[in-house]
């Protein structure tokens, strides 16, 4: 959208019906954000997202590389039915649209696309995208488009600095000489993912690997290659090692469990942490 647009936009946003929120009420969601962590920020603009949309449906995916991207918070189960990892630029009426920096939005209806999506870029790289379902067709207007254009500029720098923060994590925690987080930012972290999983935003579980006569540095290099990139090794209560799956339920959690098993490694699901 052009800068005359955007300018229209937002002085369409200052004007009392013309949505149903005002400008003011919209920095007031958005100020809401300032309470998180930067770890926190992608989880709860999932929660702002649907309240500016007005949409029930609202799923954050992270770029990953060139052609595939992550889900990293979703406000609902029709949210996560694109999957945990996306071949976005497979989605080609989308991808380009949202490649040349246009809202998409889903004329036809199209069942394995949402049905508005906009993207965060930097250096004109797509590095988080936005989607959108449970929205009446009759609201998929050029104004609808119009406000995702104003409110993702708006967030744009937040988004941007949660995704570089959850990118450089692990490098900046990891135990020397290990690939297994440190207990300070491990706590911090499962904390953030529970609590984000008890307001509907994520799934996840936490394993507890019986560790045995093997310290947690030695676990961890024969676990690396068996679990997925956004998967978190890390140590709680006294260095035992644990495993926080990210978009896992209990359910697909016995599949990881089973393959840790075969490798020689039980492990015990927890809820909660001490």
């Amino acid at each position: 959208m052009c800068s005359k647009e955007l300018q229209e936009e937002t002085k369409n946003m200052e004007q009392p019906g013309k949505y149903q929120d005002s400008l003011d009420t919209v920095y007031e969601i958005m100020s809401g954000l300032d309470k998180y962590t930067t770890v926190e920020v992608l989880f709860y603009a999932a929660q702002m997202l649907s309240k500016l949309m007005n949409s029930p449906d609202v799923a954050i995916y992270t770029v990953a590389n060139a052609d595939y991207a992550r889900l990293f918070a979703a406000t609902s189960k029709e949210a996560r039915q694109l999957g945990n990892s996306i071949k976005y630029t497979a989605m080609e009426d989308m991808y380009h649209t949202l490649k040349d920096g246009h809202i998409y939005i889903n004329e036809t209806a199209d069942t394995g696309l949402p049905l508005i999506a906009g993207a965060v870029y930097a250096e004109e790289e797509m590095q988080v995208i936005l989607m959108f379902w449970g929205i009446p067709l009759s609201e998929l207007t050029l104004k609808k488009a119009n406000r995702l254009t104003v409110i993702t500029t708006l967030i744009q720098n937040a988004i941007l600095r949660a995704k570089r923060c959850m990118s450089s994590f692990r490098r900046h925690h990891y135990m020397e000489g290990t690939n297994v987080l440190n207990e300070k930012a491990f706590t911090d972290l499962v904390k953030t993912f529970l609590a984000a999983k008890e307001n509907g935003l994520t799934e996840c579980t936490l394993l507890e690997i019986v560790m045995g006569y093997e310290d947690y540095g030695q676990i961890s290099l024969h676990l690396a290659c068996n679990i997925r990139q956004s998967d978190y090794m890390g140590i709680m209560d006294n260095e035992k090692l644990y495993i926080l799956l990210s978009n896992t339920n209990a359910t697909n959690a016995e599949v990881v469990r089973t393959r840790l098993y075969k490798l020689g490694y039980n492990s015990l699901l927890k809820d909660t942490i001490i």
